[in-house]
């Protein structure tokens, strides 16, 4: 245990890492890693550090479970409130999604920077900022400094995003923006719904988001051997979804806050559970723990 949280310490990740060779990318040899030095204190005092860093580690697992679980329970409400949204159980009325929206936004993709915008720059989101079925405002590329923005395309808190273009397994996914930093731009692969007041967006993102769904979603998809597939916005609009009364809407929406408002709790738990470990870690590498 202690020697496996040794190594990916940070001082010792660059170390490892400086020692690397190679042009095209670099290589860490067998020979090396076994020369590598690690301080090691004698076994009982390895026990000792072994058994605290086990506990804090717990800990922080157990906080990972809890965002998991809720996760699920929000599922499980959308099922039990609405039902499989492709069988429709419940009856609901079948809506093509063209009905229910004024309008499908492009995006842009320009030339970016590999690294993440700074909170003062203009970025462009990537596919990973809704490929999970939630947003992810830090899965961004700075725009160039030589790159006019087009603010028209910046991302707004109450949007709903939909990745146009992925594998099968991912094309389709959609993620509604609770909450945003300013400065993140819309990119060619990912769609903006812009809809009647007809329909609830959160509900709607969770009806695109539901397992079985997405399997309905994935056949609107085309593409040429050896490219992504793409959902073009002529097809997207048929797709046929149910649609409860407004009201219903509405009280699975306030549900879904509650939500929100819980795992905001859980992840502040989980990041301070991560600090405690990281700083035991390092007090360990220290000999002060």
């Amino acid at each position: 245990m202690l020697v496996a949280a040794t190594v990916p310490h940070n001082s010792r990740k660059c170390c490892i890492a400086a020692l690397g060779t190679g042009t095209t990318f670099k290589e860490v040899s067998k020979g090396i890693m076994e020369k590598f030095q690690i301080p090691l204190p004698p076994l009982e005092e390895q026990r000792r550090i072994a058994a605290i860093l086990d506990r804090a580690d717990a800990v922080r697992r157990k906080r990972k479970e809890a965002i998991a679980l809720t996760e699920e329970l929000l599922r499980s409400q959308f099922l039990d409130m609405f039902g499989n949204p492709v069988t429709n159980p419940k009856g609901w009325e079948v809506i093509e999604l063209g009905n229910l929206i004024t309008d499908i936004e492009s995006g842009w993709s320009p030339k970016c920077d590999s690294r993440e915008a700074e909170i003062d720059e203009w970025g462009i989101l990537k596919l990973g900022a809704v490929t999970w079925g939630y947003f992810n405002p830090s899965e961004n590329k700075a725009l160039l400094p030589d790159t006019v923005p087009r603010p028209e395309l910046e991302v707004k808190s109450g949007d709903l995003l939909f990745s146009r273009k992925n594998t099968y397994e991912l094309v389709g996914a959609s993620a509604f923006v609770h909450q945003t930093r300013s400065k993140l731009l819309l990119p060619d692969l990912i769609f903006r719904l812009c809809l009647k007041n007809t329909i609830n967006p959160v509900y709607l993102w969770q009806v695109l988001s539901q397992k079985a769904m997405r399997v309905e979603i994935s056949k609107l998809a085309s593409g040429s051997a050896g490219s992504m597939p793409n959902i073009s916005k002529a097809r997207l609009r048929t797709l046929n979804l149910p649609i409860p009364p407004l009201n219903m809407q509405l009280k699975y929406h306030q549900i879904v806050n509650l939500f929100w408002k819980q795992q905001n709790h859980q992840k502040d738990f989980l990041q301070s559970s991560e600090n405690l470990f990281n700083s035991l870690l390092q007090s360990a590498f220290r000999g002060e723990l």
